[in-house]
Parts: C-alpha cells; sequence; structure tokens
C-alpha cells in the first residue's frame, strides 16, 4: 500500500510538472497565428507611403582610424536578391536603409510600422562593398573586423568565403591575407534571419497589449524584445543586419588581442593606484620572434621583452611590483555621477619587432575598485554579511555557488560560499538596517543606486554616438547614477562609453528574459561564446558594476556554471549577480500608477529594486509628433498601439479626479504632467527616506523610451523632457530636502560625498493663493551620503483647502542648495482649484549668455502662483522644438513676485526662442536671442 501510494504521488509530480511545461510552452510561444483583422488598430489617417530614392552610386570611403586600422562603412550596397541594389546604411539594420531609401515609411510614426511587411525577418539579405585597399598588401597581414551582425553571417571577400559569425553580440575576426588584392576588392556578407522570428502581437483596444515576446527568445543573444513587447511593437527585420562597425586591420608578423586593465586600491586608502595589465599577443609566422611589447600610459612607457614560439599565442602580464610605473600616485579616480569626477585614462600598446611596430591598439579606462555589500550562506550554512572585493578574492574562480543557494523567506536567497574557499578572504559587513540587500561600492564609499532599465536603445538600433548621448546627458541630468542594460540589448561600445563619460554604472544583463515566462534558448554554447566576447570586450570599462543572466529568473545549470566561471576568469573584478530579483535584491514591481503615492513608502521601499515604474504620459507636442492630429484627441488606437494599455488606467482616473476631466490634448497634457511628476518622485523619494535603512537602489521600469511611446520613460525617443523627468530631477538631488509621505518627517538626503555644516532648513505653507501662512526654520549639519533627520511636521492649523509646503535648505551664506514643494489636496482628493487660478504672468530677463548656454531670471509678475512652469527652446522663425535642450528646473512653482535663476543649454544656429507654458499659463516667448 505504502509503495503504491508513492508511485502514485511520483505520477502526479510527473502530470503536474509536464502540466506546467505545457501551458509554460504555451505562454511564452507568442502567437502562432496572425490575430484577427478586427482586433488590428485603426487610424482616422491614411499610411502615406514615401517615394523610393533614385539609387546614384555611393562612392566607398576608407577612414583611417587608427596607426594601422581603416573603418569600411561608407559605400555599402543592400539587396534581397529580387528587387535591385538599395544604398545601404552601416552600421545600420536592413530596416534601417529601407526606411532611409524610402522603401518603407517611418515605422515611429502613428500606424506606419503595419504598413512594413513582416517578410523582411525571414529572409537572406545580401550587403556588397567594393573599395581598394588604402595600403599595399605585400608583407602584411589583412584582417576583417566585424563588431556585430544580426543574426548570422557569411563573409565573403573576393568570392572566398571567409568564414561565418552568428550571434548580434560577437565580434567576427577573419584572416583576409590571402585574398585581399591592391586593387579592387569586393566584399559581400550575405545576412542569414534568426530561426524562430515569431509573429508580433499588434497592440490595440480590443487585443490588449499581449505576451510579452515569443519565440524570438529561442535564439538566445539576440534583440528579443524586437518580436514585441509591452513597451515596443514588432520591428519587422528583428533587427537583421550589419548593426555595428566594420574594420580592415593590417599587421606585420604579430597581432595583439584583447588587453585587460585590471585597477586596484587598497581601500580606503586611495592615494595610490596599482594597475595590472594583460594582454594576448600572437605570432602568426612560422619562425621564433622576439618582440617587444610596450605600454604607454600617458607619456609613462614600460616594455616588457617577449619570446614567441612559431604560431605561438601567449599572455604577457605587466605587474607593478615589477613595473613601478604602473603604480599610479595620487590617481584619478573614477566616480559614479554626483559622486565625483569621471576621470578617464587611456594606454597606447604596441608590439613591435626590433622597434619597427607591427600592431598597436588603445585602450581607455577609470580607475576606480568595486566592492559589494551581500550575504552570504557559509559552509556550516550560517548567513553572514560580508563585503566582497572581487579584484582581490578569488584569484580566477567563481567563489559563490548560486546553484545550490540559501532560501530564506519571502523567496529571498543568497548565494552559498564554496566549499573550497576560505571564509577568511571575506570581510565582514554587519549591517542589520540593509539586511537581505545588496550595496554597490566604488572606492570604498557606498553608492546609492539610482536610474531605470534601458529596454533597448533604439528600436531600429540607431545607435550612433550623435543619437545616443544626448539620453546619456539626460540621465545625467535627471542625476541618475545607474543604467540597466535590460536582457543586454544595448550591448555596444558607444552605450559603455557614454556611460563611462557621463557616470552611469551598469547593471548588465545577458541575454535570457524571464524565468518560467519566456522562452528558454535553443543553443547554450552559442550564448557563451557571445558572453565570453562581450566580458572580454568591455570589461575595461568602469561603469559596468555587476553581470546578471537574466530578466527576473536563474539561469539554467550549464549556462550558469560555465558563465559564473569564465566571468571569474576572463573578468574577476566585479560582482556576478545570479538574478535580477530575489538574490541579495528585491523581488521586481510594481510598475504601475499607484493612486495613493504613499503606499510607496509603507509597501514598496525596501531593497535594492531593479525595476518599479508608473505611467509616464508625452507631453502635446511628443504625441503630435508621433501620430496625425486626427488620432491624437481624443485617445484613439493609435495611442494604445504606442503602449497604452490597461496598466494606465488608474492613472487616467486620476487625473479626472484631481483635476477634472480634460477637455482636449492641451488640457489632458498640462494635468498629465503634474501626475507624472508627483508619481516619479514620489517613488523616489520613498526610496531616499530609508536610505541605507533597508534601501541601497532603485531603477525605474524605464527610464528611456525604444520608441514613441505613451507609458513607461523620463523622457520622449526625441529628447522631449516630461513632468516625471523632472521629478525625477528633484528627487534625486545630489542634497536634497522631503517631507517623507508616511512620517512626515522633513529630513535631508546627501547621495554625496560631501558633508554641509550649518545648514538651515524652511519649511513654509502657503494658501492657493500663494499668500504665507506658516513658517518653520531650523539649523543642522548635513551627513555625507546618508539621511539627516530635520523634524516632524504635520499639517499646521493654519493650512485649509487647497495649500502648498514649501521645504528650503540653504547653506550657512544663505545660498539655496535644495528647494521642494508639495501641493497638498483639500481633504477630498482633488485639485480642481487650480482650474480657477487666473492666468500667470512671467516676466523673464537674460542674465548671462554665452555660446549654447544662457542663464535667465523668471519673475511672477502676477496676483496669484503660477504652477508647473515647463521651459521649452524653439526655432524664432517657426516656434518648433529645438532638441535636444536642458533647463536646470522644469515643472515649478512660482509664487507672486517670486523670482527664479535657470540655466537653459540648447545647439542652435540659428535665431532662437524661449517659451514658457504652465498649469494656468498659456505657451509664451519670454524672449528671442540671437
Amino acid at each position: 500500500m505504502e509503495r503504491n501510494a508513492k508511485f502514485q504521488w511520483i505520477f502526479c509530480l510527473l502530470l503536474g510538472c509536464a502540466t506546467s511545461l505545457v501551458a509554460q510552452n504555451v505562454a511564452n510561444w507568442g502567437l502562432t497565428h496572425p490575430q484577427p483583422k478586427e482586433t488590428l488598430p485603426k487610424s482616422k489617417a491614411q499610411i502615406m507611403m514615401p517615394t523610393p530614392k533614385a539609387q546614384t552610386p555611393v562612392e566607398a570611403v576608407v577612414e583611417k582610424v587608427g596607426e594601422n586600422d581603416f573603418l569600411l562603412n561608407r559605400g555599402w550596397k543592400l539587396t534581397d536578391g529580387k528587387n535591385g541594389w538599395y544604398n545601404a546604411t552601416v552600421p545600420g539594420t536592413v530596416l534601417t536603409t529601407l526606411v532611409d531609401q524610402g522603401v518603407y515609411p517611418d515605422p515611429y510614426y502613428g500606424l506606419n510600422n503595419l504598413a512594413i511587411p513582416d517578410t523582411l525577418c525571414r529572409m537572406d539579405w545580401w550587403y556588397r562593398l567594393e573599395f581598394n585597399s588604402p595600403v599595399p598588401t605585400e608583407g602584411r597581414e589583412a584582417w576583417l573586423v566585424f563588431k556585430g551582425i544580426n543574426y548570422q553571417a557569411e563573409i565573403w571577400l573576393n568570392d572566398v568565403c571567409l568564414g561565418t559569425m552568428k550571434g548580434a553580440f560577437i565580434r567576427g575576426e577573419f584572416n583576409a591575407t590571402d585574398h585581399l588584392v591592391d586593387g579592387k576588392n569586393t566584399l559581400v556578407v550575405r545576412i542569414l534571419p534568426p530561426p524562430n522570428p515569431g509573429i508580433p502581437h499588434e497592440q490595440s483596444p480590443s487585443a490588449g497589449n499581449g505576451m510579452n515576446g515569443g519565440q524570438l527568445c529561442l535564439d538566445g543573444p539576440t534583440f528579443i524584445s524586437s518580436e514585441g513587447w509591452d513597451w515596443v511593437p514588432g520591428i519587422r527585420d528583428r533587427n537583421i543586419g550589419i548593426w555595428q562597425d566594420v574594420h580592415l586591420r593590417f599587421t606585420n608578423g604579430i597581432r595583439l588581442h584583447d588587453t585587460q586593465v585590471v585597477t586596484h586600491l587598497a581601500l580606503p586608502d586611495t592615494t595610490v593606484a596599482e594597475i595590472t595589465v594583460r594582454t594576448e599577443v600572437e605570432n602568426l609566422q612560422p619562425i621564433a620572434r622576439q618582440v617587444s611589447v610596450d605600454l604607454n600610459l600617458e607619456g609613462k612607457k614600460v616594455t616588457q621583452e617577449v619570446s614567441l614560439a612559431p604560431k605561438e599565442r601567449k599572455t604577457v602580464v605587466f605587474t607593478p611590483d615589477v613595473h613601478k610605473t604602473l603604480e599610479l600616485k595620487s590617481p584619478r579616480l573614477w566616480w559614479p555621477n554626483n559622486y565625483g569626477r569621471q576621470e578617464l585614462y587611456t594606454m597606447d600598446v604596441v608590439v613591435a619587432e626590433k622597434g619597427v611596430s607591427s600592431d598597436s591598439k588603445k585602450v581607455r579606462f577609470g580607475v576606480r575598485e568595486l566592492s559589494y555589500e551581500l550575504e552570504v550562506c557559509f559552509p556550516d550554512d550560517s548567513i553572514r554579511r560580508v563585503e566582497y572585493r572581487p579584484t582581490v578574492m578569488g584569484q580566477g574562480e567563481p567563489i559563490f555557488d548560486n546553484i545550490n543557494r540559501k532560501y530564506i523567506e519571502g523567496g529571498m536567497c543568497m548565494p552559498r560560499l564554496k566549499k573550497n574557499v576560505s571564509s577568511d578572504i571575506l570581510v565582514p559587513a554587519p549591517d542589520k538596517a540593509m539586511q537581505h540587500y545588496m550595496v554597490i561600492k566604488v572606492n570604498g564609499k557606498r553608492i546609492f543606486c539610482k536610474g531605470g532599465n534601458w529596454g533597448m536603445d533604439d528600436a531600429m538600433k540607431r545607435v550612433s554616438r550623435e543619437h545616443l548621448e544626448p539620453y546619456f546627458r539626460l540621465h545625467k541630468e535627471a542625476n541618475f547614477n545607474m543604467i540597466r542594460n535590460w536582457t543586454g540589448e544595448s550591448t555596444e561600445e558607444n552605450f559603455y562609453e557614454l556611460c563611462d563619460e557621463y557616470g552611469m554604472l551598469v547593471f548588465n544583463d545577458f541575454w535570457l528574459s524571464t524565468q518560467g515566462y519566456n522562452m528558454p534558448i535553443n543553443d547554450d554554447n552559442l550564448f557563451l561564446r557571445n558572453a565570453e566576447d562581450v566580458v572580454v570586450r568591455f570589461r575595461n570599462h568602469p561603469s559596468i558594476a555587476v553581470w546578471n543572466p537574466r530578466n527576473e529568473g536563474f539561469a539554467p545549470v550549464y549556462i550558469e556554471e560555465h558563465l559564473a566561471k569564465m566571468i571569474a576568469e576572463k573578468d574577476g573584478t566585479r560582482y556576478y549577480s545570479p538574478n535580477s530579483t530575489h538574490c541579495n535584491l528585491r523581488p521586481s514591481g510594481p510598475w504601475n500608477y499607484h493612486k495613493n503615492p504613499v503606499d510607496y513608502y509603507r509597501d514598496r521601499a525596501h531593497g535594492f529594486n531593479t525595476e518599479q515604474g508608473s505611467t509616464s504620459i508625452p507631453t502635446e507636442e511628443s504625441i503630435l509628433a508621433m501620430m496625425d492630429v486626427k488620432d491624437a484627441w481624443p485617445i484613439s488606437d493609435v495611442w494604445y498601439y504606442h503602449d497604452l494599455h490597461g496598466g494606465q488606467r488608474e492613472f487616467m482616473e486620476a487625473i479626472d479626479r484631481k483635476y477634472g476631466k480634460p477637455t482636449d490634448l492641451k488640457d489632458f497634457s498640462r494635468k498629465a504632467q503634474i501626475v507624472n511628476y508627483d508619481s516619479h518622485r514620489a517613488m523616489m523619494e520613498a526610496w531616499n527616506s530609508k536610505m541605507w535603512n533597508s534601501t541601497s537602489g532603485l531603477l525605474l521600469w524605464m527610464s528611456h523610451p525604444a520608441w514613441p511611446s505613451m507609458v513607461w520613460q523620463i523622457y520622449s525617443w526625441d529628447y522631449e523632457t516630461f513632468g516625471s523627468f523632472y521629478g525625477c530631477r528633484k528627487a534625486c538631488e545630489p542634497i536634497h530636502i522631503q517631507k517623507n509621505l508616511d512620517d512626515q518627517k522633513v529630513v535631508v538626503v546627501n547621495t554625496s560625498l560631501k558633508e554641509i555644516k550649518g545648514a538651515k532648513v524652511i519649511y513654509e505653507v502657503y494658501s492657493l493663493e500663494g499668500k504665507s501662512l506658516f513658517k518653520r526654520t531650523s539649523k543642522l549639519n548635513v551627513l555625507a551620503n546618508g539621511l539627516t533627520e530635520c523634524f516632524v511636521q504635520d499639517k499646521p492649523i493654519s493650512a485649509s483647502g487647497v495649500y502648498m509646503e514649501r521645504l528650503i535648505l540653504q547653506d550657512k551664506r544663505g545660498k539655496v542648495i535644495s528647494i521642494n514643494d508639495y501641493w497638498q489636496d483639500n481633504g477630498e482628493g482633488d485639485f480642481q482649484g487650480f482650474n480657477a487660478l487666473e492666468e500667470a504672468s512671467i516676466n523673464c530677463k537674460l542674465i548671462r549668455q554665452e555660446k549654447s548656454q544662457i542663464q535667465i531670471e523668471l519673475q511672477n509678475t502676477g496676483a496669484m502662483p503660477a504652477l508647473a512652469l515647463k521651459l521649452n527652446v524653439r526655432e524664432a522663425d517657426t516656434d518648433k522644438r529645438i532638441l535636444p535642450a536642458y533647463a536646470s528646473d522644469g515643472y515649478f512653482n512660482l509664487l507672486p513676485g517670486e523670482k527664479r535663476t535657470v540655466t537653459v543649454e540648447y545647439v542652435s544656429r540659428g535665431k532662437v526662442a524661449i517659451s514658457a507654458e504652465g498649469y494656468n499659463l498659456k505657451r509664451s516667448r519670454l524672449l528671442t536671442l540671437k
């Protein structure tokens, strides 16, 4: 009987597992047939197909970018083998070329994306370039280097196949020595699409936002969101093509491979940095060679003689104990944004024979030391909080066992220390306040991480530095210091270089999405090959803080074992987190607007959260830039196609309840921006309120839009800043005063390393009409990199109806450090009294003008407060927005008679105007500038 019961239990267990797997596969598979036509979104405007451009020949340009390095980006052509040749955009995707050449309309506008056939991702494409060798080929080795293709490619030079490459994130390096000629060369790249492109779900009111992803996840290292997610539609070519640079490099017998620069600080001492350099050299000849490997670090030279056997590939190591030049005194340190400067060094690496250079490369790096406070399960099953310093721990081997992890309450877990690892290498870091949660430290200082997720930099992978840099500037302006590279879809050189320069730490995922929901990958080894190349290629970037295998889940055992080992061997300077949630991190979410912002304080604010978000609706002008005016108001199917879905219902209800039902798009926008501002400020301030007392990091889902979207973002795809941007900017000030919504405490949150002595706190209450009702002051010293409590302030007796609480923090000289306004409701949950305020009157005075930066003084010359003021830079003649533009404040209030100084920066060669608009201020031109 007992035996039968046991068999019955096993049978039920297996049946349950099988049922679960079937359900999982159904959930993850996405659409198996196109959705019914009646559920597709519809537009009131007709889609206008462009006129294809005439395909006049474009001459190839071979651009010298290094001593023996040339760029092959100009002069490419593209064909599908049926419709002739197009002038190709390289780097770029197939769809980028077809849009640039007028074959298809801009997929970002309206419902244009539906006019582009989904067959683009189900066919082969050929790129072709004819070029002349820039240098004589005799006596040299020639190498064709592809920095990235998608999904698979065959490389042909002069009718000879040099080889293949597969996966979007691996480099292809091909020996072209025997086939490159001094005359005309023909380079052909055959692009093969992903085997499992899936069928996109088209968002609409009746179809909903659908499931995130589908079959494309099977293909592993690719842009999995391009099948369609709830923040981006299906991209019709799935981003296939030559999406990164193509190089032609020459060597002379000896070749350099990747170089790693490891910086080490003997913390807490930061006055000396030890630099270790590892570089691989390869003898390409069948004879032994005696060469020198030379380093030049800002004029300081180091040389090492190396003997190479025939065809030998060897790692050459430079250490500071042998080469004292690599011991830097008073090093320039790299810091995250607002914690210090983003100092960067450049090192030249040269391999030479008898003084003649054979190969050379430049390596840029930052001097900084990463460490992490974590909870770890020790071999005796005890849980201890420790500080993990990867650079001095591990010695090329992983020290944590993430597979046999230790689970505790709430699904939380922590890695186990491997049994063969001495516990003595970990530094105790007892801190009950941060129990269970990771703290990232840079140069020995805790970093309070604030930032957002990038689902993808651009839905069409337009990732030039020129296109991307304004987004990073906006993150810096928002006072963020971290970006999560969600499922690794922004993995390219420009992304990491800009993170380095703008002080954005990177929480870097690889290409696995949600465990138990998205499809597993078909080829584990392909995934691992791409991952290793990413680690080796980008490991010198100081901004990368965490490697992570997948979104919201653990990697399969085979990948986990090999990925953890590879990262320890090839990098060894960063923490490898096995999951984006639960393991020393809290569960992600919520992702929707909450009508009661105090919930963020009471229920949500704890730990390190890699995903939390709220609706963020664009401005009126951004909405009109993404769709025809006929679809812009009232809310139409086009809004839903651009990601408006069920989660926004409470946001829309909040607008109606708090400010009254909008009458038109302009009215909707002015109300939505206040809700944007308040919700995003509340999220960030909730985390602030528990700084180092259970909270250590919050990353928005999302900060950055991959295309014109109606949902998660703080600015538009074309760089327009929303109320959400300025709400984040305010809450994330490096030194910030706020009032907690849950306990009514006034606190100063200092996320910098600067202490403020003798600071003054002012709390004042104003009526809706701008009359002062109550005032309180206090003096205190503001702690560096911590939270300082000021006092508890309940609602003053004199306050009634709708009123404003204003907090001001001044230094001892009276200079304002932080100012923060909170409008409080009348007890009935609405602010509709705003609608009765008379039109504001604003005066503007130019204080300073330098090139593209101006400083202006605004003054409220009216009798009532001016609410939620926003500035824009415009073309003086056309009144069109000039974007990007950067204003030091936005959606702020001016009391009657009050003045505020604002700095505005923009890029324009023509005559510009500065405009202002607000809740009770129609758009008006403040001044015109030459």
